[in-house]
């Protein structure tokens, strides 16, 4: 099947046909003489000694005993539940004291954590298990079976040919006395049936047997591979013999060892001339990676799983002196799935590597540590062990490197397959060999052919492509350099080390005099973190790292932008890639929430992970943390980021002046293709140049940033300008950004590139910033003045366009209300010409009144003196008031009573009079009242209005009040005394 474990079985023939009883002797029957593998060289002592072995495996099996190696016994006599069965005819090893805690089905046969999930709850859930005895099969062709742990009857087989996975509980858990596996049943893969089988130890230290057990039973291992295993190289002959059918495939593996730092991390060991510079009593970690190095067209060999990872010191050492190690972790890396990562846990303490654990002594002493990764690989018949023998040197558990090379061991392998028949037209491998000359130095890939083969020896390597990676790094394509690329050598000469080490001694307070050319060359990688920290002065401020441990802890705005940010910072990195183990990304994010809390006024900026990031490469979390402030406070790197970015307007200015002075061809050919120099110098400045470009030229310059400052930037831009002349020169608009994109960072990758380019640099004479920064400050006052002319011109323009269109309203609304006076105006003379008509009339019935009265009286007196010369009435008792009217006149009382009766109609006359003049006067009032609120309306505009208008104005509602005035005294006047 195309998920079962990549082994493949053959039946194996029965003692009894392979021999014959015959008059009380065993003897060899024909048909299973070709069925013979001839031992040794093929000499006559070789085949009696392998039927010896054959005949004494007959006898064992008559017995109903199996035949154990010389290790399992050693096993046996250390481990009581082993022991040694006969029901079933093959090589095993069989475990007593184990219980049979059930089965589960499964639908993902080779996940680890899904198998974990599965022995976790049936080791909590059963109570009582079945006590059983478990048998492991020596090779791939046997079977595990169970027994019944009382009865010995078999219960159950289960084939190594069908078994998907196995695995362990992991340690210090309850699982840790474990183990499970799973297995398939079925015959096609939609018809299969998944199920894990999990088990349990009575002694939990008998796991680890039981894993050794099961990653023997897995391996099937040919004649050539072992001896290749053993260092030995198989003879030409037997290489030309199968030459026609063979296939080469190169793989390379890298280890690198890891150390626990303390803090939860591991942080790879220094490595010095092809030694590993180890500390005793420290945990460890072993990292293999598995990287297929094939040329175009060539298969792809996929890594399923690793069976395992094992060590053991010394050289040429026996497969079971070999110690297992537990697997932390194993799987394809996401960004490149050609590479197959493995991380084993080694624990020094363990008696097995007292060797590797005891302080070596001696200056020149070394001892040699053997690693062997079992791999099992689609398309390949059997697993394949590759072996790693290397050097190593063991120091006291504090001790201090102040230099080295975290270069890791690189070794190449040449498996050497046949492509064999298979009945799912997939290529299947059977390996004829495997080959390696040790670690290659990949600074001598530019060799010649020939002088490669005395490093890799194959019959069919036909061109160096087979050892060259296809980097991106090494790629001249469309696509930009990734950030974080570049291998730093850690490599120091013993003189330069000789002059670090005066100039540390001597540097208590102020800079020696002998820092300044020693920077400018380049400080040794080893060295970096503690020098970057002395040059920054933080090197003892130990109030901001304890800060640092406060602000990890307080909640940020800018976390989701940082989250967002951090794939995207040195991807190129090993330790900043997602999902390496390296925890680089989980620090990132801590150190700059960290500085965003620190800094409101910044807060988080893009460019600010990158400066991060270079400083996390050379220390912990809190030294990165003090270095990054004082760079940004200090060295005024933050003032790029305020105030809209106006420091950086300044820096580019700057810039811009050097050129037009240093490079005046390349300044004119930029202002004629409209390329700004914050089109590619932006960037530089903002993140130091470590967003673009590979790392060693990144620390190099970063090196001469912390010595000298701000001047560096210019001196850097100005030298790679310099470089790359020549070809800006020949470029429109477009092919400038892409060059400065693309092209310019690839033209740094070489390490002597990228030392004369910051020789150059620190040549380059930047006295005259201090001038054009005035300039600057000059140009940006004069523009500020110009733009506070044209935008107090601009709003004197919209004010008198206001101005106007107010003027345009006022306009209308007084011709409105002109209109609605006028009308009001002609109402009120109407009014007043009515009023003054009834006036009039009421001025002539009143004097046409006192003429009737006067004349009454005239007559009254007439008659009273006719009456009183009249003898005849002379009788009549008449008398006359005061008033000359009669006061007892009973004949006249008919006419006093006339009289009466129309002065009383004529003061209804008078009186209705008097009433439409008060109704005039009350309809002007109402006119009066109305002007007023008008107004009234108009007093909130007075200020805006013309002057002309305000006059109209006042001298209408003057009219208007003087008029209403002259007719009330008018009326006054002509109102009759009562």
């Amino acid at each position: 099947m195309e998920d079962s474990v990549s082994v493949k079985s053959s039946d194996s023939t029965a003692v009894s046909d392979e021999f014959e009883i015959i008059n009380g002797q065993t003897v060899v029957t024909a048909s299973s003489l070709p069925q013979l593998k001839i031992a040794g060289d093929g000499s006559l002592e070789g085949l009696w000694q392998c039927l010896g072995e054959m005949l004494k495996e007959d006898i064992d099996n008559n017995q109903k005993q199996m035949s154990v190696d010389e290790n399992d016994e050693a096993e046996h006599s250390q481990n009581e539940s082993i022991e040694e069965l006969g029901d079933v005819h093959q090589d095993c090893t069989i475990f007593n004291g184990v219980s049979y805690l059930g089965a589960a089905a499964i639908n993902a046969p080779k996940s680890d954590t899904e198998i974990q999930r599965n022995m976790v709850i049936l080791n909590e859930s059963i109570v009582e298990a079945i006590k059983v005895s478990i048998s492991i099969p020596s090779c791939s062709d046997g079977s595990v079976v169970l027994y019944d742990g009382v009865t010995n009857i078999i219960m159950q087989k289960y084939e190594i040919c069908r078994i998907l996975f196995y695995a362990h509980g992991k340690p210090n858990s309850n699982e840790a006395a474990c183990f499970a596996f799973t297995w398939t049943h079925g015959d096609t893969l939609e018809s299969s049936i998944f199920q894990c089988h999990v088990f349990r130890c009575d002694i939990p230290e008998a796991v680890g047997q039981v894993s050794a057990c099961f990653m023997k039973a897995f391996q099937r291992v040919p004649k050539s591979l072992s001896t290749s295993i053993n260092g030995e190289l198989p003879t030409e002959g037997e290489l030309l013999s199968n030459i026609g059918n063979i296939q080469v495939f190169v793989l390379d593996l890298t280890m690198d060892i890891k150390e626990d730092d303390g803090k939860g991390n591991f942080n790879a060991v220094p490595r010095d001339r092809s030694c590993f510079k180890l500390r005793c009593n420290i945990e460890k970690q072993v990292c293999l990676t598995i990287t297929q190095v094939s040329t175009e067209g060539q298969k792809k060999l996929e890594v399923k799983r690793c069976f395992g990872v094992l060590i053991a010191p010394g050289k040429h050492v026996k497969h079971s002196d070999m110690q297992l190690l537990d697997m932390a972790s194993m799987g394809s890396e996401k960004v490149d799935d050609t590479s197959y990562v493995i991380t084993g846990l080694w624990d020094p303490k363990d008696p097995a590597f007292e060797l590797l654990n005891t302080e070596t002594e001696g200056k020149d002493k070394k001892v040699y540590l053997t690693v062997a990764v079992d791999l099992v690989v689609r398309g390949i018949t059997e697993p394949v062990r590759l072996l790693v023998e290397t050097l190593v040197r063991v120091y006291h558990q504090g001790e201090r490197f102040w230099y080295f090379t975290r270069r890791p061991l690189v070794q190449p392998f040449s498996l050497n397959l046949k492509e064999v028949m298979s009945l799912d037209n997939e290529p299947n491998y059977e390996v004829v060999s495997i080959e390696t000359s040790g670690e290659i130095d990949r600074s001598r890939l530019n060799l010649t052919l020939n002088n490669l083969a005395s490093y890799i020896r194959s019959p069919s390597i036909t061109s160096m492509d087979t050892l060259t990676p296809r980097d991106d790094y090494n790629s001249d394509g469309d696509e930009p350099l990734l950030s974080g690329t570049g291998n730093v050598s850690k490599d120091c000469s013993m003189s330069d080390l000789e002059s670090w080490r005066d100039v540390l001694t001597k540097w208590s307070g102020a800079r020696p005099r002998q820092l300044g050319p020693l920077v400018r060359q380049g400080i040794p990688e080893a060295l970096r973190g503690e020098v970057w920290q002395r040059l920054a002065n933080c090197d003892s401020d130990t109030a901001v790292m304890d800060n640092y441990r406060i602000l990890i802890t307080k909640e940020s705005n800018c976390e989701a932008v940082i989250q967002r940010d951090i794939n995207r910072t040195f991807p190129a990195h090993e330790f900043f890639k997602e999902g390496s183990g390296g925890g680089g990304q989980d620090s990132l994010f801590r150190i700059s929430k960290a500085y965003a809390v620190h800094d409101t006024e910044v807060g988080y900026c893009q460019g600010l992970s990158f400066l991060a990031a270079t400083l996390l490469l050379h220390m912990p979390e809190e030294q990165a943390f003090c270095v990054l402030l004082k760079v940004m406070y200090d060295y005024g790197l933050r003032e790029l980021y305020k105030d809209g970015f106006e420091c950086l307007r300044l820096r580019l200015y700057q810039l811009n002046r050097l050129m037009e002075e240093q490079l005046p061809q390349l300044y004119h050919h930029f202002q004629e293709k409209g390329v700004e120099s914050h089109m590619f110098a932006s960037q530089w400045f903002l993140t130091l140049y470590t967003a673009r470009f590979p790392l060693y030229f990144v620390f190099h310059i970063i090196d001469v940033f912390l010595l000298q400052g701000t001047d560096t930037l210019f001196q850097v831009a100005l030298a790679l300008l310099t470089m790359c002349k020549k070809d800006l020169l020949q470029l429109d608009f477009e092919s400038i950004l892409k060059y400065f994109r693309v092209t310019l960072p690839k033209k740094c990758r070489n390490y002597e590139v990228a030392r004369g380019l910051m020789k150059v640099a620190c040549c380059i004479k930047v006295k005259k910033l201090k001038k054009y920064e005035q300039e600057f400050l000059d140009l940006k006052e004069a523009e500020e003045n110009a733009d506070k002319c044209t935008s107090e011109l601009e709003r004197l323009k919209c004010e008198l366009v206001r101005s106007e269109e107010e003027k345009k309203r006022l306009e209308e609304q007084l011709v409105q209300v002109k209109d609605m006076l006028k009308r009001e105006v002609e109402k009120a003379e109407e009014d007043n010409r009515r009023n003054s008509s009834i006036i009039d009339g009421y001025k002539a019935i009143c004097e046409r009144l006192d003429k009737e009265q006067q004349a009454a009286k005239n007559s009254l007196n007439s008659l009273l003196s006719l009456v009183a010369s009249c003898e005849k009435c002379s009788h009549l008792e008449l008398k006359i008031g005061a008033n000359g009217s009669p006061t007892n006149n009973k004949g006249l009382e008919e006419n006093d009573s006339h009289l009466m009766q129309r002065v009383t109609e004529l003061e209804l006359e008078l009186a209705q009079a008097k009433l439409a003049q008060v109704e005039a006067e009350c309809k002007n009032q109402d006119l009066t009242h109305k002007l007023g609120a008008t107004l009234s309306e108009m007093q909130a505009a007075r200020n805006s209005w013309p002057p002309w208008l305000s006059k109209t104005l006042t001298s209408i509602k003057e009219a208007a009040v003087n008029k209403g005035t002259l007719q009330r005294r008018e009326s006054d006047s002509a109102d009759p005394p009562a």
